[in-house]
């Protein structure tokens, strides 16, 4: 079954609208940053409906062992908005690594020829779950790009920034 036949038959639009209107349609809000300048080696980056990572910047020490724990805080059915979180090289065209994704939902929308563009990935979340990603931050100094790869999300705003120092 295609999405848009499951999005008809189990009722999900009217849920994905609903969220939609109940966050209003006004100017975005700024971008949330981690608590304190200096590195962590331990976070919680929120997913949710508005399609929106809070923090969307935080700060590693390169080549320590992180802990990203992942939490999907929405409460839209999996298959119509589902996140993932996907920390990607510098250089990396967001979008474009999005969209080479859409046609890989197995493979938490990660297309197989970009494997390599990835640093860490969560799989995708539905609402309420949780997934504790442990990875050691890269040695390269820099902004490492993360998004969310469900279809349309990426573009949508769900982006943020791994600062490795």
């Amino acid at each position: 079954m295609t999405l848009p036949g499951l999005i008809r038959r189990s009722g999900i639009a009217a849920a994905v609208l609903l969220s939609f209107l109940a966050t209003g349609c006004g100017p975005a809000k700024p971008p949330v940053k981690a608590a304190g300048s200096g590195p962590v080696t331990a976070i919680t980056i929120t997913g949710d409906d508005r399609m929106r990572f809070a923090p969307t910047t935080f700060t590693v020490a390169r080549g320590t062992e992180i802990t990203v724990t992942f939490d999907n805080i929405g409460s839209v059915p999996k298959e119509a908005m589902g996140h993932n979180l996907v920390i990607l090289k510098p250089g990396t065209n967001a979008n474009g690594f999005a969209a080479s994704g859409m046609a890989h939902a197995a493979r938490s929308y990660i297309a197989p020829e970009l494997e390599d563009r990835v640093v860490a990935f969560t799989p995708v979340l539905g609402p309420k779950e949780k997934y504790k990603l442990v990875f050691t931050a890269p040695d390269e100094p820099g902004d490492y790009p993360f998004v969310c790869s469900f279809p349309g999300h990426t573009p949508a705003g769900m982006v943020g920034t791994m600062k490795v120092q």
